[in-house]
């Protein structure tokens, strides 16, 4: 609704209300506490403002290049701003093939 119809954040979550009960926060996968929580509302309104701040274009998304980069053996990591800003998975015992 946001990239698409270029709605905003209040109308997507708004449209989402019915399903309210039913959507549950992200965890992340890896091992222990979770020590924060990020609801579908939060990526709303990220992926809003990553639009909005030219962080997202979904015409010049290289689905390739983010296929590559998201594998363990590439990394598994993700650029949170282009260029400025880069995520990496998290903390791992041993290291992938060793």
């Amino acid at each position: 609704m946001i990239i698409i119809l270029k709605k905003t954040s209040r109308e997507a979550i708004k449209a989402l209300e019915p399903y309210a009960e039913l959507l549950r926060c992200y965890r992340d996968a890896s091992k222990g506490e979770c020590f924060y929580e990020c609801s579908v509302q939060h990526c709303i309104e990220g992926l809003e403002f990553a639009v909005r701040n030219g962080w997202y274009d979904y015409n010049a998304f290289n689905v390739k290049e983010y296929e590559h980069y998201e594998k363990v053996e590439n990394g598994d990591l993700n650029w949170i701003i282009p260029g400025r800003f880069l995520a990496f998975m998290g903390p791992v015992d041993k290291v992938p093939g060793e």
